[in-house]
């Protein structure tokens, strides 16, 4: 089975990712800002992390480059799910090594295919 690791600070964002993530087939672990998704991620095996920026304690960006930075955690894809959405966010979340930048709101449709596409790519799956 596929394990998503959702990162986010909003309660009713996780849980309506996890609820559609669910419905797909995914297990989900759940983190609450990048300090916690980071220390699931030293114990827990992960396909597949889904990255808030704007966060308390440790956020997204700071997160997001110090797995691309860890020898063990680089190779996992990652998608940056974020109300921050101008050109400099997006294009800053790329260069510190996002694989997908996904705005908030999303449409439903966009979620599913940027997480099955992005599986598909690394994976095969």
């Amino acid at each position: 089975m596929v394990t998503i690791l959702l990162c986010d600070d909003d309660l009713m964002n996780r849980k309506v990712a996890s609820k559609i993530l669910v419905k797909e087939g995914f297990y989900i672990l759940e983190a609450q800002n990048g300090q916690e998704a980071l220390d699931i991620l030293k114990k827990n095996r992960v396909d597949l992390i889904l990255m808030d920026l704007m966060m308390p304690v440790m956020d997204g960006f700071e997160a997001t480059k110090r797995i691309k930075n860890d020898d063990e955690l680089r190779a996992i894809p990652l998608i940056i799910i974020s109300a921050l959405c101008d050109q400099e966010a997006v294009i800053k979340g790329l260069e510190i090594g996002a694989d997908e930048y996904l705005a908030k709101p999303f449409d439903l449709m966009d979620f599913r295919l940027k997480i099955k596409n992005t599986l598909l790519r690394f994976y095969g799956v």
